[in-house]
């Protein structure tokens, strides 16, 4: 026990005053979760509290986070080449950065961290992971991690798990991942192997093989027969409904329980779907992320807002039209900065994610409304079409037919611009 109590303590130091983990504190939390777990079956939802910042008042958050601001600012000009060369252009002391001059600094867009990724490594730091991203087919953009880092993630990410009881010691977990997806792929199998689920990568093979594992029969001690966690993109998820419905897979045939699916755009008709071919299994959105910021991101809460943590990074929402900071009930991109001690290799400053959310314009009133908060993802700029009645934005093409049984999962389609309104076309 008092072990523990030091472990949380030393943890709690880290989220509110971003600190350094302590890799043995992360364990032994882990250690203790279990060991409540075995005994009472079940852990305290209260107990998440830990994993957050407390709830602050408006005037506290801006002070705690301009702090992080500065002292992420100060170490990227001071050891990474990129901003090194931006503040001496700009003749500009990160150190006394206002909290209202952040909105004025300059964006880094992706091609700048694309074209060069080393130039936002730190020269103290020992990257050991260079990790690409896989949402483009051109040039991947790679962001380089240290051993330090995936091993803090990989800790976090477990005791969030167990937490929530997203995976448990008797769960087989299969991930249909892109191979590429290095830096999640290492971060669920880290987690994986703290809480004692058993955890294979299947990739992104043709869907008859994919069914096939999730169909095939196990007789390990202490695991469940069938797997029962997937995780997976939405767009390969169509395909896996779309190949199990015309081979006649039924939900009897699979023991899935839970189904993660994110790096996309998660639609309600997806969801609704794939009841279909895997009955009951709950299938859960993973939020808002990218290797970029990682593991900055946006967590849904039970009315489907994107939620930051405010210890982890700065959100910023950047209007699509005038890149003024977005105003309640307007559009805009996601402009984040990750802060220590989550990011301590590769830093960015204010980067422009290119994806669109909504500024929620009323009064929150979910579990997580002390959290700042966004829509649910729109989809990325580049993808939104801008025509005489407004924007059009992936998201509501996508919502709307997917919903359709006679449209194949997952929709494929195409919409431009035409007078009076945009034209769309699937297939």
């Amino acid at each position: 026990m008092l072990e523990t109590g030091f472990a949380q303590i030393r943890f709690a130091a880290s989220i509110f005053f971003g600190t350094r983990f302590s890799l043995w504190s992360l364990d032994q939390l882990i250690a203790s979760l279990q060991a409540t777990q075995r005994e009472f079956g079940f852990l305290r939802s209260e107990g998440r509290d830990l994993l957050v910042s407390p709830q602050l008042d408006e005037e506290t958050r801006r002070a705690m986070q301009l702090r992080r601001f500065r002292s992420q600012a100060v170490r990227a000009g001071r050891e990474t080449v990129y901003y090194q060369r931006l503040f001496e252009r700009l003749g500009l002391d990160p150190g006394r950065v206002r909290y209202e001059e952040i909105a004025h600094l300059p964006l880094t867009p992706k091609a700048d961290l694309r074209s060069d990724p080393e130039a936002f490594v730190c020269h103290t730091a020992h990257p050991s992971l260079r990790a690409l991203t896989t949402g483009t087919t051109g040039w991947p953009t790679s962001v380089s991690f240290s051993a330090y880092e995936l091993r803090v993630y990989a800790a976090l990410t477990a005791i969030s798990a167990l937490f929530s009881g997203e995976i448990t010691s008797e769960d087989i977990v299969q991930m249909s991942t892109s191979s590429r997806g290095t830096l999640g792929n290492v971060c669920l199998a880290g987690a994986c192997a703290h809480i004692g689920a058993l955890v294979y990568l299947a990739g992104i093979t043709e869907p008859a093989h994919a069914l096939a594992l999730l169909a095939e029969k196990h007789h390990l001690t202490g695991k469940k027969t069938r797997t029962s966690v997937l995780y997976t993109y939405p767009s390969y998820l169509g395909e896996l409904i779309e190949c199990g419905l015309a081979r006649g897979y039924r939900p009897a045939d699979f023991g899935l329980e839970r189904i993660f699916v994110g790096g996309e755009v998660v639609t309600d008709g997806l969801k609704a779907r794939c009841q279909q071919l895997f009955g009951a299994a709950h299938v859960l959105e993973g939020g808002y992320g990218m290797t970029e910021i990682w593991p900055f991101g946006g967590q849904l809460c039970e009315q489907g807002h994107l939620h930051f943590e405010v210890s982890q990074g700065l959100l910023e929402v950047s209007n699509v039209e005038t890149a003024a900071p977005a105003l309640a009930g307007e559009t805009g991109t996601i402009v984040a900065t990750p802060f220590r001690p989550y990011r301590e290799t590769t830093l960015v400053l204010r980067y422009e994610t290119g994806d669109v959310v909504h500024r929620l314009a009323e009064p929150l009133t979910c579990r997580m409304r002390h959290l700042p908060a966004t829509s649910r993802l729109l989809g990325k700029l580049g993808l939104s079409v801008l025509h005489e009645c407004g924007w059009t934005y992936p998201r509501q093409i996508a919502e709307a037919l997917e919903a359709l049984e006679e449209v194949p999962l997952p929709a494929r389609y195409g919409y431009w611009a035409v007078p009076r309104g945009w034209l769309s076309r699937w297939s």
